[in-house]
């Protein structure tokens, strides 16, 4: 609290979010306009800045009529400087103002700020690099921040090391997904599609491994469900079974999002306030079951085709709860999948699937016999030359191993009930944004 005379106050520089803890005191914040109301000699400001919004009220006779008169002139989102008390006032956002001494604007609109308060999608993707600006967005991403922090955080604590993999490669790492093909020196390579062989590789050094990095996906899909280039959580791991990986992606799941709850709560509930955390167990069914319970509930489909977003949303919905589907044909499944040994049709695969977005992660054990995985090359149509390193794991010393990769925006996504993926990330890349 203040003592003495104005002469003798400090000026400490806060964050808006701290103004509550400085009744009293005289501070210095830094912001952007966000909403300017004057009423004869008085304008009240909104200015934000990362950790929230603060109503500043300026007075002529305070600040002078020089200042007075640029502020009155000022447009949405100026910068400014602000030193002023702040006072306790239960009608102003966050229950305190702040009452200006001194108003510096560092620097102003040049132009009327194009985003208003009724949005349409397209002037959203035009505008994003000033929509991130929002309170929405500034929620959004500072969870995001936190949910990938709590997931590093998990895999560490669980002797996990974090590696770095290439984003451009030369071949593909799933079958049938398209690639954005690169010109690379004077060879033809692609963006990654996933990490995921590289992490093979960093077993036979570290054992657990995992990555958090983009991956890249060719698709032409306009739907509220994809992203050309999105963030990919990969986790693979030596001398793990397939049973051993469902366990531990279940564990991984309902302790983070649980801890990711109990941390931000209140913004969650804000965003979709019938959210609950994931709980053990978690439903799990073979693909051969969900065949036929999706044929039981009216759906055309018959046993060997992949399942889709609508398939797999409907035994979401059916469970409501995350469901994992099991024991995929191995004809819609990549070559790397190990075949079930007391049934060769299918792989030790599983899809981990949520409503609305589907499916949300996907993985399972790998082939570690040489000879397995280069009949399983050739049999998927590829050419093995193009996979000869990958084949080489087996070559020396292969184990038993298993792993998944999790689309980080879809699960987001899910939490916070977004309408579509691209509210997940910063700046979104689909079929048709690409700007800015």
């Amino acid at each position: 609290m203040n003592t003495g005379s104005d002469a003798q106050i400090e000026v400490r520089e806060c964050k808006i979010s701290d103004l509550g803890k400085s009744i009293g005191d005289k501070v210095r914040i830094r912001g952007w306009l966000y909403v300017k109301n004057t009423v004869g000699g008085i304008s009240f400001l909104r200015v934000r800045d990362s950790s929230g919004i603060v109503q500043v009220v300026v007075r002529r006779e305070k600040v002078g009529e020089d200042v007075f008169e640029q502020v009155d002139k000022l447009k949405r989102e100026s910068s400014l400087i602000i030193e002023g008390v702040v006072k306790m006032d239960e009608r102003a956002p966050g229950g305190v103002e702040l009452g200006a001494e001194s108003l510096r604007i560092q620097s102003p609109s040049l132009e009327d700020y194009p985003l208003r308060r009724e949005l349409s999608s397209n002037v959203v993707w035009k505008y994003r690099h000033l929509f991130i600006r929002s309170r929405i967005m500034n929620t959004v991403l500072k969870l995001r921040s936190s949910l990938s922090n709590l997931f590093r955080k998990w895999l560490l604590e669980h002797d996990f090391y974090e590696v770095n993999a290439p984003s451009i490669v030369t071949a593909a790492t799933e079958g049938g997904a398209k690639m954005f093909e690169v010109k690379y020196f004077d060879k033809k390579a692609f963006l990654t599609q996933s990490s995921q062989f590289y992490l093979e590789g960093a077993i036979f050094s570290l054992e657990k491994v995992f990555c958090f990095q983009p991956s890249f996906r060719a698709e032409e899909s306009k739907t509220r469900r994809h992203l050309s280039e999105y963030w990919h959580l990969e986790v693979e791991a030596s001398n793990m079974d397939f049973q051993g990986l469902l366990q531990m992606e279940e564990d991984m799941l309902t302790s983070v999002i649980e801890e990711f709850y109990n941390k931000h709560k209140d913004e969650i509930k804000r965003f979709n306030p019938g959210f609950k955390p994931f709980e053990k167990p978690f439903k799990k069914i073979t693909y051969t079951q969900a065949v036929e319970l999706l044929k039981s509930n009216g759906v055309d489909i018959e046993w060997g085709r992949d399942l889709g977003v609508r398939e797999e949303r409907m035994v979401a919905t059916i469970f409501g709860q995350p469901v994992f589907i099991t024991h995929y044909p191995k004809e819609v499944r990549a070559f790397y999948h190990m075949p079930d040994p007391e049934n060769p049709s299918v792989v030790l695969s599983a899809d981990l699937v949520v409503w609305p977005y589907g499916e949300i992660a996907g993985g399972g054990q790998r082939i570690d016999d040489y000879r397995m995985l280069f009949e399983r090359i050739v049999e998927s149509g590829y050419n093995p030359e193009d996979y000869a390193w990958y084949l080489d794991l087996r070559k020396y010393g292969s184990v038993p191993h298993s792993g998944f990769g999790l689309g980080f925006e879809r699960l987001l996504a899910h939490i916070l009930h977004l309408p579509s993926i691209k509210y997940a990330i910063p700046y979104p890349r689909t079929q048709t944004i690409v700007y800015p």
